[in-house]
């Protein structure tokens, strides 16, 4: 009898026990900081089928902000992965590929070298830290890398991801529940929509090397030791930027260190006429191309992916078609930009024909139009619902206090305006309303 007590009470202990672990892992989900700047990059990375991905890109937010997954699956049916962390140095990235092996063999390791050129740091802050390291699976790459990224004082307390979440109590929101960008359609690509004038950095002349710091230098080496030791192709690169003097200067130095290594580095900063690089419309900022950018630079730099490996196109593979709903998603977004800045209703109609729905008033009438095709009418007074997918949708006529109006709701969301010729534009594929426009 007192065998079987000391059975049930020992039972009841490990449902505690393992509820308890429960909560914590799903607790612990839900904190966990939603950043595109590493975090969601690595949770979604470990989505992909194994050995499904040909061309890794790492580095720094250079990676995920200048090459385009959806542009180098467009033209080249090539499946890639922009698995770059915020400011990374190589270090991060050396675990981070370490990490990324166990589960996929690419043709080739495009590694991107600039960090090294523009900071000189040893370990990084806790919001750079966390965010290069939290969305990695427990175990020895991310106790190693979360070691050689902090100060001795720090690394303990990093160790611990409650210790950055815990105060995120109050700024849940909806997205800390879903976070789409963790599923196996994402392919880390996060793009910047600014734009901002510069001059064309003049670096013909800098021949020189300075060189990068020791530590940047040892793991440069481990990195591409890492690669031959694997039998995967490494290529060092150079994104476009505003590079300056000094920082031309130590890539000049990476170019003599892959040299010294047998590998090829291409500093695509002697390269500005042939991506035909405009300094004043393809920079978001001094160090990250925009839409423009990205565009151009990915797709010139698929062409030397194709030429250089053996890489197979895969669009028409129905095992890659989560490669083909990324590249749509990006299609999308970049219409959407366009749609955002364009104040031609005109314009914006053509642009908006399959995949959105417009919400217009002209005169007296009101239309809902999907994918181009005319799908309601309203009358005077109009109150017009319409449901696609999971999306609802409510275009009405009222008066406020003498304020003739009209309203588009979406799901729970309402936008106002003044009556009148008007269009409301929303986006199907990325579930996202854009503008509203007078004509």
């Amino acid at each position: 009898m007192e065998k079987k007590s000391r059975l049930i009470n020992f039972i009841k202990a490990l449902i505690i026990i393992v509820t308890a672990v429960a909560i914590v892992i799903g607790t612990s989900r839900i904190l966990l900081l939603k950043s595109e700047d590493g975090i969601n990059q690595f949770q979604a990375f470990y989505k992909q089928p194994e050995n499904s991905i040909d061309v890794i890109f790492s580095g720094s937010s250079k990676v995920y902000c200048d090459i385009s997954t959806g542009v180098l699956w467009d033209n080249y049916g090539i499946a890639a992965f922009d698995l770059g962390g915020a400011e990374a140095p190589s270090w991060v990235s050396y675990y981070q590929l370490k990490e990324a092996l166990k589960t996929q063999r690419p043709k080739v390791i495009c590694y991107e070298v600039s960090v090294a050129a523009m900071y000189s740091m040893l370990t990084q802050a806790n919001n750079w830290a966390s965010d290069n390291s939290y969305g990695m699976k427990w175990g020895k790459n991310r106790v190693d890398l979360i070691k050689e990224n902090s100060e001795e004082e720090e690394f303990l307390s990093r160790l611990n991801p409650f210790n950055i979440m815990h105060g995120r109590y109050k700024d849940l929101d909806e997205n800390d529940f879903t976070n789409v960008r963790n599923s196996v359609v994402y392919k880390g690509f996060d793009p910047r929509e600014a734009v901002i004038e510069m001059d064309t950095p003049t670096m013909d002349g800098v021949i020189e090397t300075e060189p990068c710091t020791e530590k940047e230098d040892i793991y440069f080496r481990k990195i591409i030791e890492l690669a031959k030791q694997e039998g995967i192709p490494i290529l060092l690169f150079a994104s476009p930027y505003g590079v300056t003097e000094k920082e031309q200067k130590i890539l000049n130095y990476i170019g003599v260190l892959a040299e010294e290594e047998g590998v090829e580095f291409i500093d695509f900063n002697r390269k500005y006429d042939e991506l035909d690089m405009n300094f004043s419309s393809d920079m978001a900022d001094g160090g990250h191309l925009n839409y423009s950018g990205n565009y151009k630079f990915t797709k010139y730099f698929g062409s030397i992916l194709k030429d250089k490996y053996e890489i197979p196109d895969h669009r028409g593979d129905t095992r890659y078609s989560s490669w083909e709903w990324d590249s749509a998603l990006q299609n999308f977004e970049r219409n959407d930009l366009i749609i955002e800045k364009s104040e031609d209703a005109v314009e914006i109609l053509n642009l908006a024909q399959k995949g959105y729905i417009v919400f217009g008033v002209n005169g007296e009438k009101a239309y809902i139009i999907d994918d181009g095709n005319i799908v309601s009418e309203g009358d005077p007074g109009f109150r017009l619902t319409y449901t696609k997918g999971k999306d609802s949708f409510l275009f009405t006529e009222w008066d406020d206090k003498g304020n003739h109006l009209v309203s588009l709701f979406v799901n729970d969301d309402e936008y106002i305006e003044y009556y009148g010729n008007i269009l409301f534009i929303y986006d199907t594929v990325n579930h996202k309303y854009i503008k509203s426009i007078y004509y």
